[in-house]
């Protein structure tokens, strides 16, 4: 199993400085170690992958870099700076966005609805504030293009319920998603 990390905009930290860092990270769960003492680097406009068998601590790593579990010790640093993240939205809030495993798409709901899944955007004035209506269209319509820039093919139909697709037609969605929202690092 490969995870991979990619600094997607420029950063705003001096060159060379580091857009995500983690230093001497430590997870454990009980007498269980997740992490014992974790250190990397994610530079700006680098992939970065970590790859190793099952049980070595590559979820867990991916979930203390993103909010989802709290590192019981060490370091995360987003450009140059620290940073506490307590919960997933922390981390979303600072621009990490993350494609887990299990993909976290909803099957019933189509693909440009999955790409604005807690993001959904309403319509102006008094339809979307006094009767919460969603701006169907102009979402439908970024999902296009947000598709078309990460030159996904294998979507042309942004309309088309998430359960009707491909393992790897779900898998383009879900990093359709991260990308149009995951500001420094995907």
């Amino acid at each position: 199993m490969r995870l991979v990390a990619d600094a997607v905009e420029p950063t705003t930290a001096p060159k060379g400085v580091p857009v995500l860092e983690a230093k001497r990270l430590v997870k454990t769960f009980g007498k269980v170690v997740g992490l014992d003492g974790v250190s990397l680097q994610l530079h700006a406009g680098e992939v970065l992958a970590i790859i190793g068998d099952n049980g070595a601590g590559k979820s867990t790593l991916i979930k203390c870099l993103t909010g989802a579990y709290v590192p019981d010790q060490g370091e995360l640093l987003l450009d140059g700076e620290p940073v506490h993240f307590k919960r997933p939205q922390d981390a979303r809030d600072a621009g990490i966005e993350t494609v887990y495993q299990n993909l976290a798409v909803s099957p019933a709901l189509d693909v440009a609805s999955n790409l604005f899944l807690g993001r959904e955007r309403r319509k102006p004035g008094i339809a979307g504030t006094v009767f919460r209506a969603l701006d169907t269209s102009g979402m439908r319509k970024e999902a296009r293009e947000q598709v078309q820039r990460l030159g996904i093919s294998t979507l042309q139909d942004v309309t088309v319920a998430v359960e009707n697709l491909s393992g790897g037609q779900r898998q383009a969605v879900a990093v359709a998603r991260a990308a149009a929202f995951g500001s420094k690092v995907v």
